[in-house]
């Protein structure tokens, strides 16, 4: 049903179904008709099948516990990066099923996606949700809604996309702006902000004379600082005063 609705707006290139090991997780019979069905209605539309797994390689079921959630998490995200790589603009549709799946898949959208790309749900009354009914009876396909959930594009440095084969390793990194922030910076530009936090009414000339360089340096290191600072922190672009904001985020109030 969210196939038709889609399919009258955008022209698609392939269709990706990503899933569980289909005969231990109990779809194989839902994969097998929607394979079916996919075949016959839509014979033009390549359909890739995707079986998301263990890190370890083993078969994933379902969302048990904290590692096979992890281990969904990563999967979506591996899938999503490579067609990302190959250069599609991605809709995700996330409907139905274990509503865990569809926070994970949503959460690895969100760390990947670009301006372009999409993350969907539909809604329909709840009487035209039954087996083997695929696209919704002539008349009715008003009552098919799709819902287009907003996902902000991530800043991610071109160093920081090696961290996707981890992404919780790349969630914990940006829930700590201040980390974040100075892991980024140059050694001259950490020790003028370690110098700033000691002192953070001090004039630039003031902290130039305490770091011994010129106040055109000590200015010229806090604007790449600040550039630095956008990328992690959206308020920083329109802040009146971005030293303090800088202030704020090495305080642990951003």
């Amino acid at each position: 049903m969210a196939l038709d609705e889609l399919h009258a707006r955008y022209r698609f290139a392939a269709v990706a179904i990503l899933h569980t090991e289909p005969q231990l997780s109990g779809i194989a019979d839902a994969r097998n008709s929607l394979k079916t069905v996919l075949a016959a209605d839509y014979p033009d539309l390549p359909v890739r099948w995707h079986e998301l797994r263990r890190v370890t390689g083993a078969s994933l079921i379902d969302i048990t516990d904290q590692d096979t959630a992890n281990d969904y998490m990563r999967g979506v995200l591996h899938v999503l990066r490579d067609y990302r790589a190959e250069g599609y603009t991605i809709h995700l549709l996330v409907a139905g099923g274990r509503k865990a799946m569809t926070i994970y898949a949503t959460l690895a959208a969100a760390l990947i996606f670009g301006p372009r790309d999409r993350v969907w749900t539909v809604l329909t009354p709840p009487e035209l949700i039954r087996e083997g009914l695929f696209h919704l009876p002539p008349g009715r396909r008003d009552q098919a809604l799709l819902v287009d959930l907003p996902i902000l594009p991530p800043r991610l440095l071109p160093a920081e996309h090696a961290t996707l084969d981890d992404p919780l390793a790349l969630i914990a990194h940006r829930r700590d702006p201040r980390q974040a922030l100075l892991s980024r910076l140059t050694p001259a530009e950490q020790a003028t902000v370690a110098l700033l936090e000691q002192h953070p009414y001090a004039s630039n000339e003031e902290l130039a004379g305490m770091l011994g360089k010129s106040t055109r340096t000590v200015e010229n290191q806090l604007q790449g600082i600040y550039r630095k600072m956008i990328d992690l922190c959206d308020e920083a672009e329109t802040a009146t005063s971005k030293r303090q904001v800088l202030l704020d985020i090495l305080a642990g109030r951003v």
